[in-house]
């Protein structure tokens, strides 16, 4: 399985949150931005994309303590999420003043924001004081908010009383080349990687491909030639209403996640108390977790009404699902 890093920003009591770290890429993945003072400074620093769900505040208080830790060395940090972030981004900028950042080195903010059917694109750069220029809008034609060539993210709409963002990320399934094996073929440099191309394209299949005077079907090659490294999904879903429409685009979204991090505020005898605040019991996040054949569930944003008791949350969703944590 690809090797990903991610953890809860915060004890399951604090504001919501999750990291995902993927050194060998030098990504280093935030989403919400809450209370993040737990986190390492020198990882603050590193952080480079940001996935906010909206900007309640134990969701977004963070961001000025993000600001100051990434002052003082020239970076890009993209940012996405649901309208009005892009407003929100600006003004957290706007309450401070810039007049000496001719010398500072130069921090951007990339905002993509979804707005009912468009992705609209904006800039922040500290060389103009963080002035929200738009750059781009484009139609949301899929449910992927980001994408490159390692992983994804996609995203739902769903329902908090205002419209949220729920993430997948989706580490890609990546081949590989046996490198013993490839050395018993008369390939060599440029000729290998046009294979291991040929390979990684599944459109090939049923095809046939030419080493030396010989044709060799595709399933064969890459049954002898090469393996596969396993990606992982890890999904967030936080702050969302029990409804039959926001079940569906959950379960959609997040099934057969090997990690879904997913609220779980209110004991299941408080059912009445999560649908007025429009938050999640323990068997509501039990079923979606179950429905959606999640292989491992992670909870978090628990009701302080149950003191520091995670006990009592964790046993309660274990009737209903296994493996939770």
């Amino acid at each position: 399985m690809a090797r990903v890093k991610h953890y809860l920003t915060n004890d399951k009591f604090d504001d919501p949150g999750m990291v995902i770290e993927v050194e060998n890429l030098g990504d280093y993945i935030l989403f919400d931005v809450g209370n993040i003072y737990n986190l390492d400074r020198h990882l603050i620093k590193k952080i480079n994309k940001i996935f906010i769900t909206h900007t309640h505040m134990d969701h977004f208080i963070g961001f000025d303590y993000l600001l100051r830790n990434k002052l003082g060395k020239a970076q890009t940090v993209e940012i996405f999420g649901i309208s009005p972030l892009a407003e929100n981004v600006y003004c957290k900028l706007q309450g401070y003043t810039w007049n000496l950042v001719e010398h500072e080195p130069q921090i951007i903010f990339k905002v993509k924001q979804l707005n009912e059917d468009l992705f609209e694109h904006y800039s922040l750069d500290i060389k103009k004081k963080f002035a929200k220029d738009f750059e781009k809008e484009e139609k949301a034609k899929t449910d992927i908010i980001y994408e490159n060539e390692y992983y994804r993210v996609r995203y739902a709409v769903l329902d908090h009383k205002i419209w949220v963002m729920g993430y997948s990320f989706e580490y890609k399934d990546r081949l590989f080349l046996k490198k013993e094996k490839i050395k018993e073929l008369p390939l060599k440099g440029k000729e290998i990687g046009e294979f291991k191309n040929w390979l990684e394209d599944e459109s090939n299949k049923g095809k046939k491909f030419k080493i030396g005077n010989k044709e060799y079907s595709y399933e064969y090659l890459k049954e002898e030639y090469s393996y596969i490294q396993k990606g992982i999904k890890i999904s967030y879903i936080t702050d969302v209403l029990y409804s039959p429409e926001n079940k569906e685009k959950i379960i959609n979204l997040v099934k057969n996640s090997d990690y879904l991090y997913c609220e779980s505020v209110f004991l299941e005898k408080d059912e009445d108390q999560a649908k007025k605040v429009y938050h999640l019991t323990t068997k509501q996040t039990a079923e979606i977790a179950k429905e959606a054949n999640v292989k491992n569930l992670v909870v978090f944003h628990f009701s302080r009404r149950y003191g520091k008791n995670k006990e009592l949350i964790l046993n309660e969703i274990k009737k209903y699902f296994e493996n939770v944590y």
